[in-house]
């Protein structure tokens, strides 16, 4: 994998110590003048399209070979790498690429985070297993977000990981374990999961590879939070909610998906 440049980006930003209340400054400045963000549904520009994407974090949708609506919730993704740009004020450069990239070749190996959601159950290909096999041996990390907070997506998960990861358990990311205290104190200091409703504060879980954390499973929808009908401005710097998720939860659902994407990239 191509890590160097993307972790020394992260290490600036996380040696910046930037603390919970981040958001506020962020708020702060961004109240000067209006904040452009790519919405995930206008076409991208040629010239957006050949940016040079080099030192800069681009997470990658999965889009698997099976029934999948792999690109519901399309702003999703590209506002949580912004929420990311903000707040780390730039340090942390980020791209947008919201479309989908299969998980057979070798284009997946230039993407040190990929992501998976869907409504539907899921079934990868032998082909797409062997292929995941060597991009987590070789130091990538899959995330998956259920795109329903319960039901079939979650019940594919554990045998895939079977597959992908024979023998493997499925452990759960608890801020009381020392195992995963970082994934709640990694920008933001998260004392518990945001309580979106009863069937939506399981607890992530993780799969290890070669004793790193390579698989992370988010059981709770967060790219329901993350997806907005309308971009954000300096007024509202959240985005209008695509859902009828609260403002106050959505925050606390960026603030831990921040984390989420810092602990994958440094664990």
């Amino acid at each position: 994998m191509k890590r160097k440049s993307f972790l020394i980006a992260l290490a600036v930003s996380v040696g910046m110590g930037l603390p919970f209340t981040a958001a506020a400054h962020w708020l702060a400045e961004t109240a000067k003048s209006p904040v452009k963000v790519f919405d995930g549904i206008t076409p991208l520009r040629r010239a957006d399209k050949e940016m040079d994407r080099r030192d800069k974090v681009v997470i990658r949708r999965v889009r698997p070979q099976c029934r999948s609506d792999w690109n519901n919730d399309p702003t999703a993704l590209p506002q949580l790498t912004y929420q990311i740009q903000e707040r780390t004020r730039g340090e942390l450069p980020m791209y947008v690429d919201n479309s989908g990239i299969e998980l057979i070749g070798e284009e997946i190996f230039d993407y040190p985070l990929i992501y998976f959601t869907s409504h539907y159950p899921f079934s990868f290909t032998e082909d797409e297993v062997e292929n995941l096999k060597k991009y987590l041996a070789r130091g990538g990390t899959l995330l998956l977000d259920d795109c329903t907070g319960s039901g079939p997506f979650m019940d594919s998960v554990y045998p895939n990981m079977q597959r992908i990861v024979p023998g493997a358990e499925m452990h759960l990311m608890l801020r009381s374990s020392k195992e995963f205290f970082d994934l709640f104190n990694m920008i933001y200091e998260v004392h518990g999961l945001p309580f979106i409703s009863e069937y939506h504060v399981k607890p992530f879980q993780a799969a290890y590879v070669n004793g790193r954390p390579a698989v992370l499973f988010c059981p709770n929808d967060y790219g329901c939070g993350w997806e907005v009908s309308v971009p954000p401005t300096a007024i509202n710097p959240l985005g209008e909610a695509a859902h009828g998720w609260s403002y106050s939860v959505r925050e606390e659902v960026f603030r831990l998906s921040i984390n989420w994407v810092f602990y994958a990239l440094t664990h």
